[in-house]
């Protein structure tokens, strides 16, 4: 009874929450339904043991992060910054993507374009699951927030 209220008082005090919001697992959730059975129990178990969620750039970044990362399985899609899926959604007409990003098989981020409230997103159109070609728009984002001091 304790435990919940301690790590959620901990994400606090880190500049965070302790669970992604209600609009961010809808994402998630549409991932989870096209995923295998096997990777959906793994990709289910990191989303559960996150424990600290930041949103450093509203809108635009989401970050997870683990007590202890080496206790959370592994998806077998490693590398730095790998897009997992680009999960669209409609929006008063207009289509919007959400980049899911792992770090060494683990989620990692949602970046791009990140709903915070649920009126942000009017229905889900679509899930690619490993979209070719991606290439990390962290550091787009970067260059868009930051460019007159980059």
């Amino acid at each position: 009874m304790l435990r919940p209220i301690v790590k959620k008082i901990s994400a606090f005090l880190r500049g965070g929450t302790s669970t992604f919001s209600e609009v961010e697992m809808l994402l998630l959730k549409a991932i989870l339904n096209k995923l295998p059975e096997t990777e959906a129990k793994i990709f289910f178990q990191q989303i559960s043991t996150v424990s600290l969620v930041q949103r450093p750039n509203p809108r635009r970044l989401v970050v997870a992060y683990y007590s202890n990362k080496n206790k959370v399985s592994q998806l077998p899609y490693l590398g730095y910054e790998y897009c997992f899926a680009k999960v669209s959604y409609k929006l008063n007409g207009k289509t919007k993507t959400t980049n899911v990003v792992l770090h060494d098989g683990r989620l990692m981020s949602l970046e791009r374009s990140v709903p915070s409230r649920n009126e942000e997103i009017d229905s889900i159109t679509s899930v690619a699951l490993h979209p070719s070609g991606y290439k990390s728009v962290a550091e787009e984002i970067d260059m868009e927030e930051h460019e007159q001091n980059a």
